[in-house]
């Protein structure tokens, strides 16, 4: 549906293209589940269907004080995201910032859990929107947008404001473990409208993506954490990390522009949705568009530094002192001077092209617990 005031995307007079059942179609793992896969599924599910059947007010109120909880009593991950937001924020305002990203964190899974149960016009109601003008423009140019996500706010409620006027997005999602929990995940963002793509080398992911482009809709990719290690390396707040290369090869790919937006918390369970200036990459080379990213993610982070959900290490010296003696170099044999640099086809359909819909334990392709040794973890690995 699209509401008075807002373009939508799409081609005039073309219906909405959707493939639900994403999950049915992913073969069946042969592995065995553990024990703690199974449980924790279970511990996921419990915790997902209460807080969708508690009242809204007791569901927020819950996830702020085990937001609280988790600031106190998760050391390491007190740590790594204090080490991320020494580069962003002032010292003298650090401290509250890392309690309030674990407190942002907790409400995002609040929200996600409830996502599908909101009614479309209570959420209008209590939302704000800032340069929605600026993704219109775009899409008037008939080829689709990429929309560039940061770990930021909470991009799920994004969606569904944005499905619920007018503005169609597909997403990727890392096929994880336990399966259970991930088909619950993929069905959950496939009940508000979404379009997801399991990530499958080979099947077809690039070619649906620029299709969904082609019809002149919405690809969100978040891109502000590679786990792989083969993103392309970019200064992020004047310091080297990897990123995701999956935007500017899209953007090579397809001409789209890429558009930063972000849907920030606000008081009292109401939101804001911020549309940014529109960056054209197609005409760069991969890891100079990269670079013009990492300026966009920059800019969507300041808009709230405490709700960047910035839970792993993301800078290589952070990356590469956090290694045991005997593991892997902190650069890949990708990025020596002597290789040559992947394909931009490998680039895209590597993991790090987008949105895994599953907390998984650092760099396992498995879930973690809630409240786990590995939690609070972002949506996308």
């Amino acid at each position: 549906m699209t509401r008075v005031g807002y373009r939508g995307s799409g081609l005039p007079g073309a219906a909405v293209q959707r493939h639900p059942g994403a999950a049915d179609r992913v073969p069946r793992d042969p592995r065995r589940e553990s024990l703690r896969l199974r449980l924790t599924a279970l511990a996921w599910d419990i915790g997902w269907e209460a807080a969708r059947r508690m009242p809204e007010r007791a569901a927020f109120a819950g996830a702020d004080a085990l937001g609280r909880l988790a600031w106190r009593v998760a050391r390491g991950a007190r740590q790594r995201v204090r080490a991320n937001l020494s580069r962003v924020v002032p010292s003298d305002q650090l401290g509250s910032a890392v309690r309030d990203a674990f407190r942002s964190y907790a409400r995002y899974w609040a929200e996600l859990f409830r996502a599908a149960d909101l009614d479309p016009d209570d959420l209008d109601s209590r939302t704000t929107a800032d340069g929605m003008e600026r993704l219109d423009a775009v899409l008037d140019e008939g080829g689709g947008a990429i929309v560039l996500l940061a770990h930021h706010g909470t991009w799920d409620i994004a969606a569904v404001w944005a499905e619920s006027h007018g503005y169609h997005l597909a997403v990727v999602a890392e096929i994880l473990r336990p399966r259970r929990l991930f088909a619950k995940f993929v069905r959950a963002r496939e009940a508000v409208g979404l379009d997801v793509v399991p990530l499958r080398r080979g099947k077809g992911l690039v070619e649906r993506l620029q299709g969904t482009l082609a019809d002149n809709h919405l690809v969100g990719l978040l891109s502000d954490r590679d786990l792989s290690g083969r993103g392309s390396l970019v200064e992020l707040f004047g310091e080297q990390c990897r990123l995701p290369a999956g935007p500017a090869v899209l953007a090579r790919r397809t001409g789209s522009p890429v558009v930063p937006i972000s849907m920030l918390h606000r008081p009292g369970r109401r939101w804001h949705l911020q549309v940014l200036e529109p960056l054209r990459i197609a005409d760069l080379e991969v890891d100079a568009g990269m670079q013009q990213i990492a300026g966009a993610i920059e800019r969507l982070v300041l808009l709230d530094p405490a709700q960047w959900h910035a839970f792993q290490p993301i800078w290589s010296a952070d990356r590469s002192a956090g290694r045991r003696p005997d593991s892997a170099p902190a650069e890949p044999a990708s990025a020596r001077r002597s290789d040559p640099p992947p394909a931009d086809s490998e680039r895209l359909s590597a993991a790090e092209s987008g949105d895994a819909v599953v907390p998984s334990a650092p760099e396992s392709g498995e879930a973690a617990p809630p409240g786990g040794a590995s939690s609070p973890r972002g949506a996308a690995s």
